[in-house]
């Protein structure tokens, strides 16, 4: 779809209550606005993750707790056993959040 031009333009008319209803679906859904009315009017799934944010954060987490252990590993100063924790640590996490999706 990117490399597709769009030279046409739509303009419409909402109300407050409206557009604010319109806003907060396609921030929630992470797209454009244009990616969101598309996947809307071709009747395409547009997926919203509820607590993506909390998601995001862990995985921070996980991969910098895992880039400290590289590092540290790197320069002598950690064990297999932290470093097959972590792996671990983070199998659990992936493992968690395709639940989640699944159960969406």
């Amino acid at each position: 779809m990117s490399n597709r031009t769009r030279p046409y333009a739509y303009t419409f008319r909402v109300t407050e209550n409206e557009r604010k209803i319109i806003d907060e679906k396609i921030k929630s859904s992470g797209l454009t606005m244009t990616a969101f009315i598309i996947k809307a009017i071709t009747n395409k799934p547009i997926v919203v993750f509820a607590n993506s944010g909390e998601i995001l954060n862990e995985l921070k987490r996980q991969g910098n707790n895992l880039n400290q252990i590289v590092r540290a590993n790197y320069y002598g100063l950690t064990t297999k056993r932290e470093l097959l924790s972590c792996v671990e640590e983070l199998k659990n996490t992936y493992r968690n959040i395709s639940k989640a999706i699944e159960g969406m």
